[in-house]
């Protein structure tokens, strides 16, 4: 019976071939995003998870209120203490990651230095208390020993190539140059992982380091406790240690969390993750309204065929297993195509999203039975109203010819067709909105100059170089051309500097900038009330911003006023700083949040003020040949520095660099745009050319009557165009909704145009009058005579 069945499909499938590859591609399409979608929504769900301890391993919070600010920080160390006074906790470790690029050269090749990201120093049992796989090593003993290295095999290979690196040494430059010797292998880091590294290194080491001595620095802490459930225990416990000071909370959070709370370095998706699934499940429905609409629309030409079997004794219950059977064989073919579609995309799309997920992955049983159930659930939501609805034909009335035209729910079919185009329309209008808003970004002044601005980061290792380096650029463009800071303007961390509020005395953070005298006029900063000399400016003058006024509650005109810092437990030893000038509000950070306060301490442009690393900002003149221009500032830097690669940025780029996660949402928003027209498009080409098809003896009458071209073109045409319409009136609004709601999550934001909704009417009334008249105007151009024979 099955066989006979898919007999029956199969020639049905080959019998109307127009309508089977819409079907088909259509559903492919839809399934296929639906698998990406998916994809990399498992991928983000599943991260941490691949420890064999995953469900009682935490991460350690200690957070300490400086006034109004929340500072979260943890000692590399607090392991130790918390693993000798708290019972319930079987184990704990930290880990430290080097926060820069480390320079790594084989002993054998000294000169050939590579910059480097990754590294971590962790203690001995590191291996222990997580899963990671070592492929070479003792796990007890591979970071026992200060200096000793474990590789990954990718960095294994790129040092040591096919022999065996084991016993073998690195230099590794951090604060200074030390050589390690590599202990053991470990299995490159899988790709739903929060702890990243290429070296691990024994955290031995760090007390023999000038940068860290005595685990004088930050980490993470993290704690394996007995059992789960004593997660609040523990924290009472902890929190009992430190009845003494209680501005310091302690928090343990689910290790398998980390990753979506955006800890530990990586960032944070959870706006992704509740988008992603909804707009996949949306194209789904779209792609299979698609079939339910087609299948429907078609079978009413079989409803002969289901008349005469119900006549021979069929029951509704085999009808409708004919169609379910049909269904599958569509929906699995379709899934085949979806699944080359995933392949060929996945690429693209995991750039986009700039995320790699490992091909190992794919195969995990989870992902395996989530495909499983996408294709099973897709075969019974396909077929399901296809069955219902064709399966209750009436065989008296089928056999008289009355079901042909209007069974199989003409109706239904315009639903479909609007909540098509409602979705596509909202699409383009969510994907206008965006792009507009990223126009803003980028194009709004936000206080300062960042355009033609090189910026070129300079180590530590620089040291008593930087003046000869700095006045050979100089010569090169001119002393207005270049100057200095601490640290780039657009960098996602900034120093702080802690002073006092002069209304409430209590402590502020304000991000200070160190730059030299030439920072606000390369920048064209502008001044409110500039210093009288910024030449004569002192060590303890200090330039704020209008912000800084209102935060610190200044008087509006505080020249000479004094304002105190230090902190009891970062800063004990404070100053006493006088505001010398005052320049207008600008933006550092993403548009995204409010201009921030700001301090500004201006040095001296010497070696000895920029010896722990700098940036320099080189002004290029219009029409420099830009390739030969850092071509000869990198030929100065490497006289210079040797020892640390040359790296370079524009600022313009650093700036745009802040909207990477808007962009991620433009270029996907784009793609299931396509998507959702795509499918909208191919359905009511399918629907068109089958309600053309049963109006072909009409068309031929009207013709003979002398009827034009256009005006059957418009007589066939109007009628999906109100549906359009319609589609229009309803996606206007909820679109609007949407986007006024995601732009809420901006300081500074665009009112959605009203043009928007304009062209995005426009956009889909041309589709649809384009899709429709390809076949209205076919029909129209057919001889009459042969369309009235054909009845």
């Amino acid at each position: 019976m099955i066989k006979n069945y898919l007999k029956i499909a199969w020639r049905s499938l080959l019998k109307q071939r127009l309508y089977s590859v819409i079907i088909i591609s259509g559903l492919a399409v839809g399934l296929a995003a639906c698998i990406t979608i998916g994809l990399y929504v498992a991928h983000e769900h599943s991260y941490d998870r691949f420890h064999k301890d995953a469900d009682r391993i935490f991460t350690a919070h200690q957070v300490s209120y400086l006034g109004q600010t929340r500072i979260d920080w943890i000692k590399y160390n607090s392991g130790e203490n918390i693993k000798r006074t708290q019972p319930k906790v079987e184990d704990c470790i930290g880990i430290h990651k080097h926060l820069k690029k480390v320079i790594v050269s084989q002993a054998s090749a000294p000169t050939n230095k590579i910059a480097e990201d990754d590294l971590i120093y962790t203690s001995k049992d590191f291996f222990k208390f997580f899963s990671f796989r070592l492929l070479n090593g003792d796990v007890s003993n591979v970071l026992s020993e200060p200096f000793s290295l474990v590789l990954t095999q990718a960095m294994a290979k790129k040092y040591f190539g096919d022999s065996d690196p084991i016993g073998k040494t690195l230099l590794i430059a951090t604060d200074s140059t030390y050589t390690y010797k590599v202990t053991g292998i470990v299995e490159n880091n899988p790709s739903n992982s929060t702890i990243n590294f290429n070296f691990i290194a024994s955290d031995l080491s760090m007390l023999k380091m000038r940068e860290y001595g005595n685990f004088k620095t930050t980490g993470t802490t993290f704690v394996k406790l007995r059992n789960a459930l004593d997660t609040g225990a523990v924290v009472r416990s902890m929190q009992a240690s430190f009845k003494k000071d209680e501005n310091i909370k302690f928090s343990l959070v689910p290790f398998v969390n980390t990753h979506l709370e955006g800890v530990f370095g990586t960032q944070v998706k959870g706006n992704f993750l509740e988008i992603f699934p909804l707009v996949a499940a949306l194209i789904l429905l779209l792609a299979l309204v698609n079939y339910m609409s087609l299948a429907t629309a078609k079978a009413t030409l079989r409803a002969k065929e289901i008349g005469v079997r119900k006549v021979a004794g069929a029951s509704r219950t085999t009808v409708a297993i004919q169609f379910f059977i049909e269904s599958a064989l569509f929906t699995v073919l379709s899934f085949a195509l979806a699944f080359l579609l995933f392949y060929l995309f996945k690429p693209w799309f995991l750039n986009v999203l700039q995320i790699k997920i490992d091909n190992s992955f794919l195969y995990n049983h989870v992902v395996l039975m989530l495909l499983a159930a996408l294709l099973v659930g897709t075969i019974v939501l396909a077929g399901s109203y296809p069955a219902l609805v064709l399966s209750s034909f009436n065989p008296a009335s089928t056999l008289k010819g009355k079901m042909a035209k209007n069974t199989g729910g003409v109706t239904v079919r315009k639903i479909f067709t609007t909540l098509q185009f409602t979705v596509a329309i909202a699409l383009i209008i969510c994907g206008i909105t965006i792009d507009r808003q990223l126009y803003f970004f980028r194009h709004t002044y936000t206080g300062l100059d960042r355009e033609n601005i090189l910026v070129i980061p300079g180590s530590p290792s620089f040291g008593k170089n930087y003046q000869s380096f700095n006045q050979d650029i100089k010569t090169m463009v001119g002393d207005s051309m270049v100057a200095a800071s601490r640290r780039n303007i657009f960098d996602s961390g900034y120093n702080i500097l802690i002073l006092n509020d002069q209304k409430t005395e209590e402590e502020s953070f304000v991000t200070n900038f160190e730059v030299n005298r030439n920072f606000f006029n390369l920048l064209k900063i502008n001044w409110k009330t500039p210093p009288p000399s910024l030449l004569n400016i002192g060590e303890t003058d200090i330039l704020i911003n209008e912000q800084a006024i209102t935060k610190l509650h200044l008087k509006p005109d505080p020249i000479g006023q004094k304002i105190s810092s230090g902190n009891k437990m970062f800063n004990p030893n404070g100053m006493t700083y006088t505001v010398a000038g005052i320049v207008k509000n600008f933006n550092y950070m993403s548009l995204a949040s409010e201009i921030q306060p700001v301090a500004v301490l201006v040095k001296p442009d010497t070696a000895s003020t920029w010896n722990r690393g700098f940036n320099m900002y080189v002004k290029i003149k219009p029409h420099t040949n830009i390739p030969g221009f850092v071509s000869s500032i990198k030929h100065i830097y490497e006289k210079y520095d040797a020892e640390t690669p040359f790296s370079y940025s524009f600022l313009d780029d650093d700036f745009n660099a802040q909207y990477k996660a808007e962009d991620r949402l433009a270029s996907i928003f784009s793609l299931f745009t396509y998507i959702a027209i795509i499918l909208a498009t191919l359905g009511l080409f399918g629907l068109a050319a089958f309600s053309i098809e049963q109006r072909v003896k009409e068309i031929g009458i009207r013709k003979v009557l002398g009827a034009s071209t256009t005006s059957i073109n418009t007589l066939l045409s109007i009628d999906f165009l109100k549906l359009v319409i319609l589609s229009v009136v309803i996606a206007s609004p909820i679109a609007w909704w949407a986007m006024h709601g995601w732009l809420q999550n901006f300081s500074y934001r665009i009112t959605i145009p009203w043009w928007v909704f304009i062209l995005s009417a426009f956009i889909a009334i041309c589709t649809a009058f384009i899709t429709v008249s390809y076949n209205s105007i076919k029909a129209a151009l057919a001889n009459p005579v042969k369309s009235l024979r054909s009845e």
